[in-house]
């Protein structure tokens, strides 16, 4: 149970009386929601921001860990490091939320991310937005998005270097510098990583980060920003699909390369244009070749394949400043999408070896979209937004989306917040038009889509020195895809599923003395199947609960500046019972997963006789607890990091 570090800490550092929200302070500004410069306190749409020099201090570098303390982010990987790491926001689907770098999409088409290399290297900050955003960023923005901006370099140049080493034969590695002026800036930084794994064998992680920022202002009236970040990760598992490690040299791997260019330019001291240029190349695939001698006999018993993704995107949009307290952005965007398969498969049913390959599958296809938003200040104390969009594929047809909302300052420290809108996921391009044996795409499918409201409140008292804040939020889910067995040659994918999922998010951010930061986020969610046409499985059964999702989740968080020289940190991160399926039975049965908590410690101490170093020591799961966050695959137990950086 998770209750024993949960109520120790809570007990200890929080006052009874106080409710759980965000788990970081918002900064002054946020892009994300808006796609464009805002207050907090005017987005209708609950915004997170975690400040990337902070969790790199705390010795964290995978964003996965870090999201983990976002309200209604529930955060799914696969055993050890490297493991496939799903996100599921506020109960919808794993491939409903997309993720930017930049304004550059790590989605494959479709919506697929896998967040298992993603780190945060050279990241500034992360701003997690809550709600549907299809309206600004078109497919696969359908409970929230999540975006990282890479660090922009200003003030003298510098640089630093940092090295960590742990449990489980694990090191990293890091080099990075920045800087610039008015008119021109820099970041650049590089990092190296790798880990045994938390198994016996075949468990090696390594992962290799580069990125860059450039930004210029060769003129009072432009702006000119281009980033790029290059990955190449290879993840070695030897488990099969329940979870049982029986394999020596399975291995997936993948490098992914971004480039973003953002351009902007004053017409007018009212009317602003921005251009915005990007690009995703992604190649990867897996490898089973045959273990040894013993290996030779069964289906598939060696394998290979390969999988090629690209996104191209342009977007164009004109801002309106019609009033002082009026802004109108209409804009236009094309997108790309493009995707390859291809691999083969080696068999021995006792007639001997044969070798098969795979159908091969390469399509893509050409979105176009038109949106409009306004944002508005009637009233001192009142501010609304309103937004639409159009998209026409040549795939799916035009789908249409909507958003609106309104924030109320009801009181020097009160806002309540309101919002209500549309979302939509394209198909896959697998789901579209794959064809194999066990696999036919579907041409006729329409977009999975979603139809949302929430309501909030934020109230700062004690001069802002305690922040409480609540929201619930209630969506509908419509057109689910769904796999169907089939007659050969039939599709196998069609729109069955319908499912709700609704919750309460509540959460507090406390100062204490100046010395002490408390963030306390918890979520209660409610889900349920409602439809599941003709091809109702155990996965999508019409009154149950969606998968993975558990109906209690949140973290408890406390940061004491001991001294000048000293910091200290520790969070717990816990979620509820969940349900799951046991694919080591035929056919799969659900499960009920048991709840967990997990406590994190940190410290970090500049050392007396070198002041720009800086010693960190990271404690993962202090209390080695044992747990599964899908069956068959236990999590990461205890691990310690004791890492020294230089610079900033």
């Amino acid at each position: 149970m998770p209750t024993r570090p949960v109520i120790l800490l809570a007990a200890l550092l929080v006052p009874p009386t106080l409710a759980a929200q965000q788990p970081v302070e918002l900064e002054d500004i946020v892009v994300t929601a808006t796609r464009s410069p805002e207050p907090p306190d005017r987005v209708p749409s609950p915004t997170t921001v975690l400040d990337g020099e902070a969790l790199r201090r705390r010795g964290i570098r995978l964003v996965a860990d870090a999201l983990r303390e976002v309200p209604s982010l529930v955060v799914v990987p696969t055993g050890s490091w490297g493991g496939v790491t799903s996100l599921f926001l506020r109960g919808g689907e794993s491939d409903y939320v997309k993720v930017l770098v930049d304004g550059v999409p790590l989605n494959a088409p479709g919506g697929y991310v896998d967040l298992a290399a993603l780190t945060v290297d050279n990241v500034e900050r992360v701003e997690v937005v809550r709600g549907p955003a299809s309206v600004l960023y078109g497919s696969d923005a359908v409970s929230g998005v999540v975006q990282l901006f890479t660090r922009a370099g200003s003030g003298p140049m510098r640089g630093g270097a940092a090295l960590t080493g742990g449990s489980h034969g694990s090191w990293t590695g890091e080099l990075w510098g920045s800087g610039g002026g008015p008119r021109l800036g820099a970041s650049l930084a590089a990092a190296r990583s790798r880990t045994d794994g938390t198994y016996d064998y075949n468990s090696d992680f390594e992962n290799t980060v580069l990125s860059a920022r450039l930004h210029a202002t060769p003129g009072t009236t432009t702006d000119l920003a281009v980033s790029a970040r290059w990955g190449d990760h290879t993840s070695n598992f030897p488990t099969d699909f329940t979870g049982a490690p029986v394999d020596r040299n399975q291995r997936t791997f993948e490098r992914a390369l971004t480039v973003g260019l953002e351009a902007g330019q004053r017409l007018s001291p009212a009317l602003e244009a921005r251009v915005a240029l990007s690009l995703l190349d992604a190649d990867g695939g897996s490898a089973d070749d045959s273990d040894g001698a013993a290996d030779t006999a069964g289906f598939a018993f060696a394998s290979r394949r390969s999988r090629d993704v690209s996104r191209r995107a342009a977007d164009a949009r004109l801002r309106l400043r019609a009033a002082p307290e009026v802004s109108l952005t209409a804009g236009v965007s094309v997108e790309r999408e493009w995707e390859a398969q291809s691999g083969w498969s080696v068999s021995n049913f006792g007639g001997g070896a044969f070798t098969e390959a795979d159908t091969p599958f390469e399509q893509s296809r050409l979105t176009r979209g038109w949106y409009a938003q306004a944002l508005a200040e009637p009233l001192e104390l009142l501010s609304l937004t309103a937004g639409a969009r159009l998209d026409d594929s040549d795939a799916f047809g035009a789908f249409a989306t909507w958003r609106v909302g309104a924030v109320v300052r009801a009181a020097r420290a009160t806002r309540i917040r309101g919002s209500a809108g549309t979302a939509f996921k394209a198909p896959s391009l697998a789901e579209t038009w794959a064809d194999s044996p066990f696999e036919v795409g579907n041409p006729a499918l329409d977009p999975e889509r979603t139809r949302s409201w929430e309501v909030g409140v934020t109230q700062e008292l004690l001069a802002g020195g305690v922040t409480i804040e609540a929201t619930w939020f209630d969506q509908r889910f419509r057109d689910l895809i769904q796999y169907q067995s089939a007659a050969p040659g039939e599709p196998t994918y069609f729109n069955l599923g319908g499912a709700v999922a609704r919750g309460l998010e509540a959460g507090a951010r406390i100062r204490l003395g100046g010395r002490i930061r408390l963030a306390l986020a918890w979520t209660r969610l409610h889900t349920e199947v409602t439809e599941s046409g003709t091809g109702a499985t155990s996965a999508f059964a019409p009154g149950e609960a969606l998968l993975r999702r558990p109906a209690s989740s949140g973290s408890i968080g406390v940061d004491l500046d001991a001294s000048a020289a000293i910091r200290l940190g520790a969070r717990v991160s816990f979620a509820g019972e969940r349900e799951d399926l046991d694919f080591a039975e035929f056919p799969a049965r659900r499960v009920t997963l048991g709840g967990y908590a997990l406590t994190d410690l940190s410290a970090e101490a500049r050392l007396p006789l070198a002041a720009s170093l800086l010693a960190t020591v990271r404690l993962e799961n202090a209390f080695d607890v044992i747990y599964e966050t899908i069956v068959g695959y236990p999590g990461r137990g205890r691990a310690l990091f004791l890492g020294l950086r230089t610079g900033r």
